[in-house]
């Protein structure tokens, strides 16, 4: 986990996490987005509102060298848990210094540790039942070339 060459959030997070992209992401070029993705890509944690106007806590990559991860939070009760925590495993800081916001900067060792702590949004599991389930159910609408409004009503 030291090296971060063509890597990705969802590499660095075992792929447990949901990752999603931060808003400025669909204002850059395209050149920028193959290469400088990673830092947007965060995961949304307990309290995450999406959108165009995001707001709340979230994981994401402060530094490569060294490979830092970063938790904001604007949650500043749990963050001072968070770090009661982590505190004492190295590379680990701490930004106490704004109004009801918090930082908190770890290596990669503590990402589950943090992750789980400040209640990280995990990625949707499904069953092989559940998801031959949801296959039937959609049958009907599978590889359907178009779909035409005015059918649906007539046949409604």
């Amino acid at each position: 986990m030291s090296t971060l060459k063509n890597r990705r959030l969802a590499e660095l997070s075992e792929r447990r996490y949901r990752i999603v992209l931060e808003e400025s992401w669909q204002h850059e070029r395209p050149e920028v987005r193959n290469h400088a993705r990673i830092w947007y890509e965060i995961i949304p944690c307990r309290g995450f509102k999406p959108g165009p106007m995001q707001e709340g806590p979230f994981i994401g990559l402060y530094s490569e060298n060294p490979l830092t991860l970063q938790l904001y939070t604007n949650r500043a009760g749990n963050a001072k848990n968070i770090w009661k925590q982590i505190k004492d495993e190295p590379g680990c800081q701490a930004d106490f210094h704004m109004d009801g916001e918090a930082v908190l900067y770890f290596p990669p060792e503590a990402f589950h540790t943090v992750a789980e702590l400040a209640e990280a949004r995990k990625k949707r599991r499904l069953s092989e039942a559940h998801k031959a389930k949801l296959a039937e159910a959609n049958r009907a609408y599978r590889f359907k070339p178009k779909f035409d409004a005015c059918e649906a009503q007539e046949s409604a």
